[in-house]
């Protein structure tokens, strides 16, 4: 009791020597910028340390201690460096005064102090615990790897909260499942590149260290090293989660690419591997029926279930949502009796009746599977188109599916891709050559049938000379990223038969993709074209598909070429809105109305398609608007569009596009004939 007797006297002097240094303390006032707020916290603390002391050597109220640590929202290091400022100053002065100048009694006080900072630590530890909250609410948890690091986290978190040690996962990296998830395909996907995969794994096994060190002194009660410990983790902990965050937002952005990569590192590998093509069939009519809000919550249903069939086959298999198609499925290490379940279960989950808003929607699926090995040495580009392909074959097949397995299916896929490549050189080498021609396509007048417009037509040469229509070519054409130069070379060929044209008519129809008339460089070729051809009377065909896109380009059309005129094709395909086609008919952008063929192709057989053909027809006389009936291909169905009001028609049944040459001497003979 001498003792404290003493130590009570010059603690009050203790205490204000302190406060001066605190409040000249510029680093401090780093931390707390408002000096009313410090000299409180002062105030406060001297209140609470001079009771501990007091109780010196056994204090008696540390609860009161810790709740005022635990409520204080000042940071640690301020705090720490204050009772180690407070245990200088007192030390110094212990050992100043005879009376206390004793060994044990130094000893015993610093221990005391010390065991003061662990009380105050230990509440600052739950306070950094708390910070980890965050991570368990992420977006990214649905990942693997970030969802087993929050995992570890939490569990040490909860250990630590509820004082239960005996749950603290006490397991080092290389046992830990995260060490095993770094080599599922969704991870490799994620850290394709060698050097990512390595800096997480490195990372991950300091993380792990850290957390064995840090249980070393908090289950020992050190809780001022257990506290420094737990920093780092967490500073390291939030690191990881960062890059993994950024790691899978990056690779889901662009999730098709960094897919064909996984599937290219796997095939390097020379591990055995399949990836499917998982395409749900007819979603255009999907979307007439349902509208499309409905089918694309649909789509989000399909997706989610499939993600949930997939969730426990994620050391072996990764699926995504493709651009090029609805799914893309990556399987490896399977048999091909596991392989076949597997896409006969897809199957099955994606044409179950999915319920949207209270109603069934029902759809059937195509899927394509390709064994993937070094023999297809494809670029991810080639890899895709040649997946298209076999989903192609796989919708004309009996179940709806196509596997791409055995030698022989291997063979029929390499030749497909021979050809492909030798039609690639074919069409870069005509193109190069300008090995490009234009025929052309009538369009009659339905009440004399005399030919009211030519609609000229890309053709392409073989070594012969003959001309190759344009379906053969043209989704390859578009494949290769070439089709505004066709349109290029299109427009150069009408202009070198200006004059051969105007022989046959001066009214010429121009078929033009969307990718080229949102080419700045294309549309000056065209303004060029229009004022080469001032004599012609331009019309412009736009799919109705692209029909809002194509608005600007209109606009900007119509203002320096008022005389051009625009037609729709293909209107009726259900594509647009009917609003959009007013709004550019009251504007003047539209003048003509090509009606999809699909409907005149019906003519014939469905009263139902007449009377819409009939009412598009009268529709279009009251907006002043012409009318093109396309795929006429009998005298039934001419006159039948004739009767129902239809301006203008045009297919085999009339004429076959022809060279203009053909045209001219035609026009020829009927003089003859005529006269």
């Amino acid at each position: 009791m001498r003792y404290i007797d003493v130590l009570k006297e010059f603690l009050p002097k203790v205490f204000d020597e302190i406060k001066k240094d605190i409040l000249n303390d510029e680093e401090t006032k780093h931390f707390i910028d408002s000096e009313d707020t410090l000299k409180e916290l002062i105030r406060k603390q001297e209140e609470i340390l001079y009771k501990y002391l007091s109780e010196f050597p056994e204090a008696k109220e540390t609860e009161k201690i810790s709740k005022f640590y635990k409520e204080l929202d000042i940071p640690y290091p301020v705090i720490i460096r204050n009772i180690e400022l407070l245990k200088v100053k007192l030390l110094e002065r212990v050992s100043l005064e005879a009376e206390l100048n004793d060994k044990t009694f130094l000893l015993d006080l610093k221990k005391y102090i010390n065991k003061l900072e662990d009380i105050i630590s230990k509440e600052y530890i739950y306070k950094e615990i708390d910070k980890l909250k965050e991570l368990e609410n992420s977006p990214f948890n649905r990942y693997l790897l970030y969802s087993q690091h929050t995992s570890f986290i939490k569990q040490i978190a909860e250990a630590i909260k509820n004082n239960k040690l005996e749950n603290y996962p006490l397991i080092t990296a290389d046992e830990c499942i995260f060490k095993e998830y770094l080599s599922y395909p969704e991870s490799v996907m994620v850290c394709v590149d060698a050097n990512l995969c390595l800096y997480i794994d490195k990372l991950h096994e300091l993380i792990h260290q850290i957390s064995l060190t840090f249980y070393t002194f908090y289950s020992t009660g050190r809780y001022k090293e257990a506290y420094a410990s737990l920093k780092e983790f967490i500073e390291n902990s939030l690191k990881l989660s960062k890059t993994l965050a950024e790691l899978y937002f990056t690779t889901f952005s662009n999730a098709e690419t960094n897919f064909f990569n996984v599937v290219k590192y796997y095939q390097e590998a020379n591990s055995k591997s399949y990836i499917a093509i998982i395409d749900i069939k007819n979603l255009k009519a999907l979307n007439q029926i349902y509208s499309e809000e409905k089918v694309n919550k649909f789509l989000k249903d399909v997706e989610k279930r499939l993600t949930e069939f997939i969730s426990n086959k994620r050391e072996k298999a990764i699926l995504i949502k493709g651009s090029t198609a609805n799914f893309y499925l990556f399987l490896k290490e399977v048999s091909e009796e596991t392989l076949r379940h597997i896409i006969s279960q897809i199957k099955e989950i994606v044409e179950t009746k999915f319920k949207v808003n209270g109603r069934y929607i029902e759809s059937t699926v195509s899927i394509g599977v390709l064994d993937i090995d070094k023999s297809i040495d494809l670029s991810y580009l080639d890899i895709t188109r040649l997946l298209l392909h076999i989903k192609d074959v796989a919708k004309e097949s009996e179940n709806k599916t196509y596997f791409v397995i055995d030698e022989e299916q291997k063979k029929k896929v390499q030749d497909w891709v021979n050809q492909r490549y030798k039609d690639t050189i074919f069409i870069q080498n005509s193109f190069k050559n300008k090995m490009v021609d234009v025929v052309f396509q009538p369009i009659f007048d339905t009440n004399n049938k005399e030919i009211a417009f030519l609609e000229g037509l890309a053709r392409i040469k073989d070594d012969e000379g003959k001309l190759i229509p344009a379906g053969v070519f043209i989704n390859l054409v578009y494949d290769l990223g070439l089709i505004s130069y066709l349109d290029a070379l299109v427009l150069e060929k009408l202009q070198q038969k200006k004059k051969l044209i105007q022989k046959v008519s001066n009214k010429l129809f121009l078929n033009l993709s969307f990718e080229s008339l949102n080419s700045r460089d294309f549309l000056s070729l065209l303004k060029d074209f229009i004022s080469c051809m001032n004599e012609f009377d331009i019309t412009i065909e736009i799919t109705e598909q692209k029909l809002v896109r194509y608005m600007q380009f209109l606009d900007e059309i119509k203002k320096e070429y008022p005389y051009v005129k625009f037609a729709i094709d293909d209107f009726g395909s259900g594509y647009s809105s009917l609003t959009t086609v007013a709004e550019l008919l009251e504007k003047g952008g539209l003048q003509v109305l090509k009606i999809d063929g699909t409907l005149i192709k019906e003519l014939p057989q469905r009263a139902f398609t007449q009377k819409i053909v009939k009412a598009i027809s009268s529709m279009s006389k009251a907006l002043n608007v012409k009318t093109v009936a396309e795929f006429v291909e009998d005298d039934k169905t001419l006159n039948m569009i004739k009767g129902l009001g239809i301006d203008f028609a045009q297919g085999y049944g009339l004429s076959k596009p022809k060279t203009i040459e053909e045209l001219i001497l035609e026009k020829v003979n009927l003089s003859t004939v005529n006269k």
